[in-house]
């Protein structure tokens, strides 16, 4: 009964997909086109009662109903192509995450085969925790997964020569722009820069300008969101410890707080807060950018991206925007992005890997598991762009749609929410052709000096956004806030944090 319900929803769901737009490999898409009774002669030929199923953790972060409708679909296609094994999605609850999946990743009885570490943890603590086994030998089997991840990439996943884990495809390399308005950029007369790159003395006499015109609007709604812009954090949203220039040309790791860079930063949040460009009552303020932007509350922020015209798709979903660049893409230890992995307490490792072969190469899997089933989960327009079926939205849509950061490789499905088709062409050609720092695949370990970046954290976030936001004497405050950071001990972290990059460059 079940194989008959899986054949009939592989023929009748799955061949929707026929008309996909361009990023969907073609061959994969005519594999769904077969007729009813051809899909039936196949399965008549083929025995499937000793397939082994994988189960698949995934985390969404809104309601799930019909897991047991997407699973049965992907079944269907997985017999279908006779993939020698079955798929079993399993929804991880957000707020207990950290504890079922801990559990699962310990248990034989009732194990889990693939997991992301994405809302979860490090890529250290994976590995420590022995958590998941090495792919090494696996990928030597399934090569082209290294060709749709890009072995430059690889890294991400690594640790002391050893691939652990499969980075999640996505946007590694990262420009900085801002976003303003359309309409203001016009009153203004600055809309002709749009699509240019400008520094920020030409920002902040742009915002000026806007200001003086839209008193009403702020034009930054989270300082923090411009700090980074210029160095490496290391991934480190307490910056202890950083690469300037944004890692190129340089491998010593500093106290940004005692930079020029620094200092040069604050100059200009001066003016900005001297401008009113911040939003009201800064260290106060519990809206988020997307509120203020969507509510006419802010009037641009800045926006990361792998390019301009993904900058402009992005902000599509606020309105019309002019995008200034404010420099290039760069894929550094900051892009970091999280991995997947098959675990150690896995019973089916082959039929895991072979699994996680067809998430990252097979664009009907990697479709079914991120969007769900078109007509039901999501539509596609004429330009092979998706969206919500009408009448739906993330709180009713009853499956993942427009995640696909999550998942281990979105760009094999529809771009959702743009009328940008070439959303995912664009991000590959930009992996492609993106600068690399050395620092590419560093994570810290800061468990040797724990108390101390605790408590230099603690440190940060005491003082930094009010120096940021000049809410106070920052004349009076900096010294403090350095001597502060001094007696917690980030001399200590950074010198940690060098040690560990300088061991991670010799390995490579």
């Amino acid at each position: 009964m079940r194989r008959g319900l899986r054949l009939l929803l592989v023929t009748v769901m799955v061949c929707t997909l026929l008309t996909g737009c361009g990023n969907v490999e073609t061959a994969a898409l005519e594999t769904m086109s077969k007729s009813e009774t051809e899909t039936e002669k196949a399965e008549n030929k083929t025995d499937t009662s000793d397939w082994p199923t994988v189960t698949l953790g995934i985390c969404p972060l809104q309601e799930v109903t019909d897991l047991q409708l997407v699973n049965d679909a992907l079944n269907g296609y997985l017999e279908s192509i006779n993939a020698g094994v079955y798929a079993d999605i399993l929804c991880l609850e957000a707020g207990n995450l950290s504890t079922t999946l801990t559990l699962m990743l310990s248990s034989t009885e009732q194990p889990i085969d693939l997991f992301t570490n994405l809302f979860y943890g490090t890529l250290n603590d994976i590995i420590a925790n022995d958590q998941c086994v090495p792919l090494d030998d696996y990928l030597k089997e399934y090569p082209e997964v290294i060709d749709v991840i890009g072995e430059k990439f690889l890294p991400f996943g690594r640790m002391k020569g050893i691939q652990y884990g499969l980075p999640i495809v996505n946007a590694y390399a990262s420009l900085n722009t801002y976003a303003l308005r359309r309409d203001i950029a016009e009153t203004i007369g600055a809309d002709d820069l749009d699509g240019k790159k400008i520094t920020f003395d030409d920002l902040t006499e742009i915002l000026i300008d806007a200001k003086e015109a839209y008193p009403e609007l702020c034009f930054f709604t989270d300082a923090g969101v411009s700090l980074g812009i210029g160095i490496d954090t290391l991934g480190d949203n307490s910056y202890e410890g950083v690469l300037l220039n944004r890692g190129v040309d340089t491998n010593e790791i500093v106290n940004y707080f005692e930079t020029d860079e620094f200092n040069r930063y604050l100059d200009y949040t001066k003016k900005w807060s001297e401008a009113g460009l911040f939003a009201d009552d800064p260290l106060n303020n519990s809206n988020t950018i997307a509120g203020m932007l969507n509510n006419g509350l802010a009037g641009g922020e800045f926006f990361g991206a792998y390019s301009v015209e993904a900058a402009r798709s992005g902000m599509n979903t606020y309105g019309d925007f002019v995008i200034y660049q404010i420099n290039d893409a760069i894929a550094n230890a900051s892009s970091g992005g999280s991995a997947y992995f098959i675990s150690s307490v896995s019973q089916h490792p082959d039929a895991a890997m072979k699994m996680l072969a067809l998430l990252y190469t097979d664009p009907v899997v990697a479709t079914y598991v991120a969007q769900g089933i078109e007509g039901i989960h999501y539509v596609v327009d004429d330009n092979g762009c998706s969206w919500y079926p009408e009448g739906k939205d993330l709180s009713n849509v009853n499956w993942c749609a427009g995640t696909f950061f999550y998942f281990p490789n979105g760009t094999l499905t529809y771009p959702f929410e743009t009328d940008n088709a070439d959303y995912y062409k664009g991000m590959n050609k930009s992996n492609a052709e993106c600068e690399i720092t050395e620092g590419l695949g560093f994570v810290f370990d800061n468990s040797s000096v724990y108390d101390e970046y605790s408590a230099v954290a603690n440190v940060v976030t005491e003082y930094l956004k009010a120096i940021i936001y000049h809410q106070v004497d920052v004349n009076e405050y900096l010294p403090k806030f350095r001597q502060e950071l001094k007696a917690a001990g980030i001399e200590t972290v950074i010198a940690e944090k060098q040690a560990q990059y300088d061991a991670f460059l010799a390995d490579k």
